[in-house]
């Protein structure tokens, strides 16, 4: 039970931070893109770049992690992550390139170092439950986004912020050394740690055969690939939508998006009892994909003329829906893993996950820049997931 505790700890810590770091740009957006000389949508770039780096290094954490041990990977992840910040500190739009990879970077081994450490100190029956209480690190991250980044913007300036920001990544990597001895590898995994890097990186492609030489793994994949983009998009733009388009000031779209990511951690707690006690996995996110798709629709035809309640209301359920399947789905990646290599196919299913993440941003800005409205744009992005929940339900009989 302790060596649970202090995985779900550890793991939830990371998760959290190298979260809020995806997620701060986002919520800056409005107010830096204009003094970089950029349009607000083109964060969707910034997005798209971060989980790039985040494709590759998910690929690779499986074998970094047999070399250097699953605490250190999630150590690298948090200063990763700050350093991230800390260059986009420079206010250069140039360098914003190289600080979406370095938070990329990080952000990529988290889910698989976490999987791997979780795995192995996890009963089995609870297993959908203690995923989706480390994978509450996502919302956590987005409601410390929304809640302390414009009050430091407005005390410091956006780019001052960020250095703030980026100590506590760092501070979080300090804060991991006691965990060292619970989190220890058996020696017959830490007896590969003599792989060289070059064999590190000769393996890229390993996660993802393994992912598509398994049927189930596979469904999988392709079903996170169609949600990731609903939840990228609601992560990056609906702070800029309240904002741009419907008129709310940034800190009140900072605290709506706050109130969105503290329904998202209900939500990745509660549809992971559920999918171990009640609902098969696959059929809990089918029900979820359907009420993302609904509420990107409402999202479509809500207008500045809605109480400020009703925007709040559909920010929550959307939140707890479009970023709340990550749980479950990892969980279920988990148990359909081949033995010993949950890591690796966490990976691989991640490849595709964050190839979601990576097209969804700048197909939404285009769709801004075709159409002049954030409201289309949401509106064509329920597709995906609608399309994804029809799928897993048909195939959800077979899989009970």
């Amino acid at each position: 039970m302790r060596a649970t505790v202090v995985a779900v700890a550890v793991t939830l810590a990371v998760q959290t931070l190298t979260s809020m770091a995806m997620i701060a740009p986002s919520v800056l957006a409005p107010v830096a893109a204009p003094d970089l000389g950029l349009a607000p949508q083109t964060i969707g770039l910034f997005v798209s770049i971060s989980y790039f780096g985040a494709m590759v290094s998910s690929l690779t954490t499986g074998r970094l992690t047999a070399r250097f041990g699953p605490l250190a990977m999630c150590q690298a992840a948090a200063v990763l992550a700050g350093a991230g910040l800390l260059l986009g500190n420079l206010a250069i739009a140039a360098v914003l390139p190289l600080a979406a990879l370095a938070i990329g970077f990080g952000y990529g081994f988290v889910t698989p170092v976490s999987s791997h450490i979780l795995a192995r100190r996890t009963p089995p029956g609870v297993m959908a439950f203690v995923f989706s209480i480390k994978q509450t690190g996502v919302p956590i991250g987005g409601a410390i986004a929304g809640a302390a980044v414009p009050p430091l913007v407005l005390a410091l300036g956006w780019a001052n912020s960020l250095p703030v920001l980026a100590a506590a990544c760092v501070a979080a990597a300090f804060a991991l050394l006691p965990a060292r001895a619970t989190l220890a590898e058996p020696r017959a995994a830490g007896a590969r740690r003599g792989l060289g890097l070059r064999g590190v990186f000769a393996g890229l492609g390993r996660p993802i055969q393994l992912v598509l030489a398994d049927r189930r793994l596979r469904e999988l994949a392709f079903a996170s690939l169609g949600y990731a983009m609903v939840q990228l998009v609601f992560i990056t733009y609906f702070v800029s939508y309240l904002n741009l388009e419907l008129g709310y000031t940034l800190v009140t779209a900072g605290l709506v998006y706050a109130c969105a990511h503290a329904s998202g951690i209900a939500g990745r707690i509660a549809w992971g009892a559920v999918a171990d006690r009640w609902v098969p996995p696959r059929v809990m996110l089918a029900v979820l994909g359907a009420v993302s798709a609904a509420c990107g629709l409402l999202t479509a035809a809500s207008s500045s003329a809605w109480p400020l309640a009703a925007i709040v209301a559909l920010a929550m359920l959307f939140a707890a829906s479009a970023v709340g399947w990550n749980g479950v789905y990892l969980a279920e990646v988990a148990r359909c893993a081949p033995p010993g290599q949950v890591g690796t196919a966490t990976g691989g299913t991640q490849f595709f996950t964050f190839g979601g993440a990576v097209a969804g941003p700048p197909v939404f800005a285009a769709a801004v820049s075709a159409t002049g409205s954030y409201a289309w744009a949401f509106a064509l992005f329920a597709i995906p997931p609608l399309l994804v929940a029809a799928r897993l339900a048909r195939r959800a009989p077979a899989n009970r």
